[in-house]
């Protein structure tokens, strides 16, 4: 029986009528309520939500991150070529979900699976969810014990690098003006809070940021900052708003965004940075303002991606911790924390079917 690939994505609304059921989705898994108030609160604050994020879907055509999924799921199976694993995608927030694509894997007859998830950077809020859906889904599903190699972030593959670099390149070449160029790296935000359970996020953005300048050779200004705040905890600072702001103020005249933590188009790049954030960077005072497309079929990224699958189909029971991404004996993963960086284990790796490659 083979081995079968799961690639697990975010979601979203792709018409009106799955706005409000998407974010109610989204809503029980981030909001950080009390279980019992949650059938209460959700409902109302999604259709208050929905009323004010319905026009910006509109404003794009809804979303394109599952049709644009799908896309990168065929180009992954074409570029694996015979080596190909029966594959399926599913959502975290929207159809098709990640129970449907478990059972159609099932249906193929697939007797171990991979997951991927479409997040290059590992998070409570992302990763985390994204895979304990795997986990639950198997359990709902009468297959607790089948076996799951977890694909653990890859921020610093050097593939991924060069297909951010490919990207910036071609926003590059779109960007008007003469003279120098602010590269503006803007990451999806964090509420503080995530960040001070010791979320690794913050810290492999950085470091993602790092490698794409010194493989870029990039001599020119940069800066990261975070988008898509919401609520009203604190967040990761600086916004990408206040940034923009700063920069016009230091006299900015050419500014490339690059959104550094998204792989496929969202209504964070299409709506948040094309129209709201641009818009703001023009009004201070920033009279060129670009933005480097997403990854979505860079033939780099596609790369990476079959990379990371053949790995794990060779290297199927191996195990590592998900933040300090050190080889760990099975056992490890049965401890509530790791003895070396002290992060606390994810429930789905708690599971004696669970494995995370190196």
């Amino acid at each position: 029986m083979p081995t079968g690939l799961l690639i697990v994505n975010f979601g979203g609304p792709q018409s009106p009528d799955e706005l409000v059921p998407f974010l109610q989705r989204l809503f029980r898994q981030v909001l950080p309520l009390p279980e019992a108030l949650k059938p209460l609160i959700v409902p109302r604050l999604a259709a208050s939500r929905a009323k004010k994020v319905g026009p910006n879907y509109q404003a794009i055509g809804w979303s394109p991150i599952i049709p644009e999924t799908g896309r990168q799921m065929s180009a992954l199976i074409d570029a694996l070529g015979e080596g190909a694993p029966p594959t399926a995608m599913g959502m975290m927030f929207s159809e098709p979900s990640v129970q449907d694509a478990l059972r159609e894997l099932k249906t193929q007859g697939v007797d171990r699976i991979v997951a991927l998830a479409m997040f290059p950077h590992f998070s409570l809020e992302t990763t985390v969810p994204a895979f304990q859906r795997v986990s639950d889904g198997l359990v709902a599903m009468g297959e607790p014990d089948l076996p799951v190699h977890y694909l653990p972030p890859f921020y610093d593959h050097p593939l991924y690098i060069q297909s951010l670099v490919n990207t910036i390149k071609r926003g590059l070449q779109n960007l008007p003006g003469e003279g120098p160029v602010h590269l503006l790296f803007s990451a999806h935000g964090l509420p503080q809070y995530v960040v001070n359970k010791g979320d690794p996020y913050p810290d492999q953005i950085r470091e993602t940021v790092r490698r794409v300048i010194t493989t870029l050779e990039w001599a020119d200004p940069v800066d990261l900052s975070w988008q898509s705040r919401v609520g009203p905890t604190r967040w990761l600072a600086p916004s990408t708003t206040e940034m923009v702001s700063d920069l016009g103020k230091r006299g900015v005249q050419r500014l490339l965004f690059v959104p550094v933590s998204f792989v496929g188009e969202h209504i964070e790049t299409l709506h948040e940075i094309d129209i709201e954030l641009s818009e703001h960077a023009r009004s201070a005072g920033i009279p060129h303002v670009g933005r480097a497309p997403a990854l979505g079929l860079d033939a780099d990224f596609i790369a990476c991606l079959a990379d990371l699958t053949r790995s794990a189909l060779k290297r199927f029971e191996h195990y590592q911790c998900v933040r300090c991404l050190l080889p760990k004996p099975a056992e490890h993963r049965r401890q509530k924390t790791c003895p070396n960086c002290r992060f606390s284990t994810p429930a789905y790796l708690s599971r004696g079917n669970a494995f995370l490659a190196h």
